[in-house]
């Protein structure tokens, strides 16, 4: 049986007017009452059937850029960053978010004419794996465009991204307070702004450090799914006995599966090696020992990012463009020791 108005308004406790208020976008509900009917709404299954002329600003375009899916897939971080947009989508009063996937290496024409047939008022662009060229024939899709995860300073798009560079430096600085001079790095063979820029912090991080003269810093570069990071760290680990004292991980997957290939190797963690990854992924407590992390705010990336998308569509600062860098945390936990002095 389909949902109706009245069913949401049931649930939510207001009158099916109040529902219509919502649902049309419309002043005269308070903030509170407008996000319970969209909870309702979104738990019931309820579809708004807009009019016609209606739909074409009912409707956010979330587009899943893939150039080789190295990076982008069905992992925690994306499920969560999706999930962040599409509560944030019902929260500003877009009755659907629409979520569709473009391969770079398909058919690249058959995929615009699909984004085409469908009415949104605007584009999120998870363009994490997206090169600057790629994201022209998006914007020519005449609708508002914001970036998410990445950005290109040749675009003038609104963007909400990871502050990768200081979450890298802080994360190399925290290893350091534990007594740590010789910190190495686990870095994906994955050529992405994320990682690329969580390079830099490394490196900022260690050139700031004073370290000891024969202090070992040694980046190993291995893949960035958690198998081909195992088989990576298992190569060094054959021809490389020296180890430092503690690594920085380009994110919790590859952090993962170079542990294992350590602790396979008969090197404790963290007594003989500490980790620290990125993300805070579950993939933290799944290992043990639980993995010290940088915890990134996946809800709050895809809400500031709904959030601009929303005042681009009504008109609302045009003449600005943004870039919001949300700053990741540490989350401490098992995998690193401090050092005695």
């Amino acid at each position: 049986m389909k949902v109706t108005a009245r069913d949401v308004a049931r649930e939510a406790g207001v009158s099916p007017a109040t529902v219509s208020l919502v649902f049309r976008n419309k002043p005269g509900v308070g903030r509170e009452t407008r996000n319970r009917v969209m909870k309702c709404a979104q738990r019931l299954g309820f579809e708004y059937d807009a009019p016609d002329q209606m739909r074409s600003t009912s409707t956010i375009l979330l587009i899943v850029y893939k150039r080789h899916g190295e990076v982008v897939g069905d992992t925690p971080f994306f499920e969560t960053l999706i999930k962040g947009v599409s509560d944030a989508t019902y929260k500003h009063g877009y009755h659907r978010l629409s979520v569709s996937y473009f391969y770079a290496h398909e058919n690249e024409r058959e995929q615009i004419k699909a984004l085409r047939s469908v009415k949104c008022a605007g584009i999120i662009l998870l363009a994490t794996e997206a090169l600057a060229p790629d994201i022209s024939q998006f914007e020519r899709l005449g609708v508002p465009v914001v970036l998410l995860d990445s950005w290109f300073p040749t675009k003038r798009l609104d963007s909400v991204v990871i502050d990768n560079t200081r979450a890298a430096w802080e994360a190399v600085r925290y290893l350091s307070a534990r007594g740590h001079r010789s910190i190495g790095y686990l870095h994906a063979g994955v050529s992405i702004r994320n990682f690329l820029e969580r390079q830099e912090g490394f490196y900022s991080a260690v050139r700031s450090m004073e370290v000891e003269d024969n202090a070992p810093m040694h980046v190993v570069r291995v893949g960035a799914s958690t198998e081909s990071a195992y088989d990576g760290m298992n190569a060094y680990l054959d021809t490389n006995p020296e180890l430092c004292t503690a690594y920085f991980a380009d994110n919790d997957i590859i952090a993962v599966g170079c542990m294992r290939a350590l602790q396979e190797h008969g090197i404790r963690i963290p007594e003989d090696v500490s980790i620290i990854g990125f993300d805070d992924t579950i993939h933290c407590t799944m290992v043990t020992p639980h993995l010290s992390t940088m915890g990134v705010s996946k809800e709050a990336m895809g809400e500031l990012a709904v959030k601009r998308l929303v005042d681009r569509i009504k008109g609302n600062m045009l003449g600005e463009v943004i870039r919001v860098a949300v700053l990741p945390t540490i989350v401490e936990r098992e995998s690193v020791c401090t050092l005695a002095e």
